[in-house]
């Protein structure tokens, strides 16, 4: 069994994901994790990421900024402090829409994610 441990954002890796969209994944298999996984996405100003799915649940939290979270083609403004609980195959894709970076927290049901994009 794996041990608990604090995961420092220095040891954090910030993949860039699209122009302006960076993602950092914390919590994973090489941090120990069995069951779950979870990170921070950042969207620079009137930056977004590309519609996509999941094999899994994901929880996503907006913790700094506002923007578009598309849910299956509908559009869902979303501010600090909302929350979305999205269903594996769900097509999904959020959108900073503010002056400020636009941050959410994700976490998955699983520490083997797929990411499928979608053509928009």
């Amino acid at each position: 069994m794996p041990e608990p441990r604090v995961v420092r954002r220095e040891e954090v890796e910030q993949l860039m994901r699209a122009l302006g969209v960076s993602v950092a994944s914390s919590i994973t298999k090489e941090v120990g994790a069995t069951e779950i996984s979870s990170g921070i996405t950042t969207f620079q100003e009137g930056t977004s990421n590309t519609t996509h799915f999941h094999n899994a649940e994901e929880s996503v939290i907006v913790i700094e900024g506002d923007g578009i979270l598309m849910i299956n083609g509908e559009e869902n403004r979303v501010r600090q402090y909302d929350a979305a609980f999205i269903t594996p195959g769900t097509h999904h894709r959020l959108i900073n829409t503010g002056n400020v970076p636009f941050k959410i927290a994700w976490s998955y049901a699983t520490v083997d994610v797929t990411r499928t994009l979608v053509e928009d």
